[in-house]
């Protein structure tokens, strides 16, 4: 085989390999069997499972114990390098830096992980009184964190109930049950905003607010203070700047909707 003919099957393998693992991104962290990488790609089955083999082997892909493809720990490793310093970060930054001077309380970026919620950034206000309920570069399961359960209720019902089957033993030992996990997700939505009290530090509460990144991709914004200033007054104007704010810089904030289904 001449060298020309070996640098085409090259680029050829590297192309459907990297179709592969954005095929099995965007399913994540529901995955992919190979019968539905087979219809989405229209390789042959051989290929198909040589490639996903591939990707396992080099860790950017890991098979569940039902046999489906989702992301594994490399790819999620370059996604947190690529997050230390994300255009959105650049975008937002002006509109959280706005919250932290009207509301003088801290503010956090979070954006979804697989089934966590990643701290991408933090602004402090100048009360004197400072909440730390999160550092950045941290991740916390979906529900278990104001923002997170901002993002977490744009999820799916089945979705959510798929969530907590992965994570039982973690959403039972902080007293969560499945029941009460949709039950967050649905208020949430249905209000367009969460609040949480105690969830993480005792005596702080959160509000937080989700809002659409790119056609597909959603991050949140959550405002946290001692228990003595977020009476529901605060709460609810909290949640107003915060969504103007984020309309005022250029993001669509996602409002107050059914659960979706």
């Amino acid at each position: 085989m001449k060298d020309s003919e070996k640098a085409i099957g090259g680029t050829q393998s590297v192309a459907r390999a990297l179709t592969l693992l954005k095929l099995i991104a965007a399913a994540h962290p529901h995955g992919l069997s190979v019968p539905e990488i087979v219809d989405a790609t229209r390789l042959e089955r051989a290929t198909a499972h040589r490639i996903a083999a591939s990707l396992v082997q080099a860790g950017f892909v890991q098979r569940d114990e039902r046999k489906r493809y989702r992301l594994g720990l490399e790819s999620m490793q370059l996604g947190l390098a690529a997050m230390s310093r994300a255009p959105l970060l650049d975008a937002i930054q002006p509109a959280m830096q706005a919250l932290a001077r009207l509301t003088e309380d801290t503010i956090y970026l979070v954006v979804r992980n697989g089934d966590y919620g990643h701290t991408l950034h933090r602004e402090e206000g100048p009360f004197p009184i400072k909440t730390f309920t999160s550092i950045v570069g941290a991740t916390r399961l979906l529900g278990l964190g104001t923002a997170g359960q901002a993002l977490m209720a744009l999820m799916s019902p089945e979705e959510v109930k798929e969530l907590y089957k992965r994570h039982k033993d973690e959403y039972e030992a902080k007293g969560i049950s499945a029941l009460k996990l949709l039950e967050i997700a649905a208020r949430t939505s249905q209000q367009g905003v969460s609040t949480t009290e105690g969830i993480i530090t005792p005596g702080v509460i959160g509000v937080g607010k989700a809002f659409q990144v790119t056609q597909s991709s959603f991050a949140a914004i959550s405002v946290a203070a001692i228990k003595n200033r977020m009476d529901v007054k605060r709460r609810k104007w909290i949640a107003e700047v915060m969504a103007q704010e984020i309309t005022r810089f250029g993001f669509q904030p996602v409002l107050g909707t059914a659960f979706k289904t």
